[in-house]
């Protein structure tokens, strides 16, 4: 947009120049949208948000290989366990303990 149709639809020169980015997709325009109207805030302040805190989260410090190794180590018992898990397990004790959360 020229500076010229900017002023005269009412945006100062700096608006006109801005770049515009556009993302084809439902599910991030859907989810912009709830977070939108859960701030109140606009969707572009909503994606600009999400894009600062992931850039932020990307400038953490890279793992070590030691470190990495043992992360690996831990999903993979992780996942060891899960498939394993008998699913009728839960964590719900509540036959322990009383209307007033005491122990039986």
């Amino acid at each position: 947009m020229n500076n010229m149709l900017a002023s005269n639809i009412g945006l100062d020169a700096s608006m006109a120049k801005q770049r515009q980015l556009n993302v084809r997709s439902d599910e991030a325009y859907e989810i912009a949208s709830r977070l939108s109207k859960r701030t109140g805030r606009p969707r572009a302040d909503v994606v600009l948000a999400a894009l600062l805190s992931y850039a932020e989260a990307k400038k953490l410090r890279k793992l070590s290989r030691e470190e990495r190794a043992f992360v690996d180590e831990l999903m993979a018992a992780a996942r060891r366990s899960a498939a394993v898990a008998d699913p009728a397990m839960t964590s719900d004790h509540s036959d322990l303990y009383d209307e007033h959360g005491l122990p039986r």
